[in-house]
């Protein structure tokens, strides 16, 4: 049984979630964030949390990193800053990280669910979702995006989870996850913005063989960021932690086809942690996806639906995770990803 109660983050009202296994915090007036997402049996939060007692805001078009820069924010209708290309929006700038993360989402508590909703500000779109608990062991958001305009437009939705990471932390991916583009590289090692490299395993440009799944020391001081060159056919992405401690994350490859990861091994903010960005087009931006063939449209007048899951649960050992349903239920198997 979910309850559903108005609470505090920090200085900022929220709505949690809890069933007997986990609890979710939900700020709806700082973008409709997933600031907290807490495993009740071991008291793990698997959200970044960032220090301070008073909630870091930025402004519409502010600089995301500037703000409160943590938990699972909505990246949507784009990641990167960039322009609009087609008529009758041409030329519109659209913000760092997009617009919703930064805008009051309107909101109500029902029985067995919070709904949101935000309208678009330099685009017209309606972005809805529906965040409920249908097990005890798995949070579900339902996302529907309506445009009521008589033109198609173009969009990138991405979740931006920010999952607290440690030292041997494991990367758990479908085994259709093999080839990998470089969006991002600091130290070099896979290469440079657009290379296409192996995954788990790869050879760096020096010829050294490395390993991407698996969490390095802090002080590589590192920061890497790719998309898989294909769409994906399984819905799923996780990470292992100590204690076989799992967090999954699920979708449909249907409407949510594309996977982009960020590993941050204190390179960026003194944080050791991953981020797992399950998304509807691919790097970063609505025009870069366009050249790559993999932007996502919703048709003039119609909706754009998909959903996401995010189970905690733990592998014993010598198990393995054979994979994860749309809904969210763990596959558990000694064949699986370890």
């Amino acid at each position: 049984m979910t309850s559903i109660t108005r609470s505090s983050y920090k200085n900022r009202e929220s709505v949690v979630l809890s069933s007997g296994a986990l609890s979710a915090a939900v700020i709806p007036s700082a973008g409709g964030k997933i600031a907290s997402l807490v495993d009740l049996s071991s008291g793990h939060e698997h959200m970044v949390q960032r220090a301070g007692a008073a909630y870091r805001d930025q402004p519409y078009d502010g600089v995301y990193v500037d703000g409160e820069c943590s938990g699972f924010d909505d990246m949507f209708p784009t990641i990167d800053e960039c322009h609009y290309e087609s008529f009758p929006w041409k030329g519109v700038r659209l913000p760092d990280h997009g617009e919703v993360w930064s805008l009051p989402w309107e909101h109500e508590v029902r029985a067995d669910a919070l709904t949101l909703r935000v309208r678009g500000v330099r685009l017209p779109y309606l972005l809805e979702k529906r965040v409920s608990m249908p097990s005890e062991r798995t949070l579900r958001i339902d996302y529907t995006l309506s445009n009521e305009t008589r033109f198609d437009m173009d969009f990138l939705w991405a979740a931006h989870v920010m999952i607290t990471m440690e030292e041997g932390g494991r990367i758990l991916l479908p085994r259709c996850c093999r080839t990998a583009m470089t969006a991002l590289s600091r130290s070099g090692r896979m290469g440079r913005y657009g290379d296409t490299v192996s995954w788990p395993e790869f050879t760096g440009p020096d010829g050294t063989r490395h390993r991407a799944d698996v969490g390095r020391p802090a002080a590589v001081k590192d920061m890497e960021k790719y998309y898989f060159r294909d769409p994906l056919d399984e819905g799923w992405c996780a990470l292992r932690g100590s204690e076989g401690r799992l967090l999954a994350l699920s979708f449909p490859v249907a409407t949510v086809p594309y996977l982009g990861v960020l590993l941050n091994e204190h390179a960026f903010d003194d944080r050791y942690n991953l981020f797992l960005e399950p998304c509807t087009a691919s790097f970063d931006r609505i025009d870069a996806a366009r050249l790559r063939g993999q932007c996502s449209r919703v048709k003039a007048g119609s909706s754009y639906a998909w959903h996401l899951c995010m189970t905690v649960d733990k592998l014993g050992p010598g198990e393995g995770l054979a994979r994860v349903t749309e809904g969210g239920t763990i596959v558990k198997g000694t064949g699986g990803r370890a």
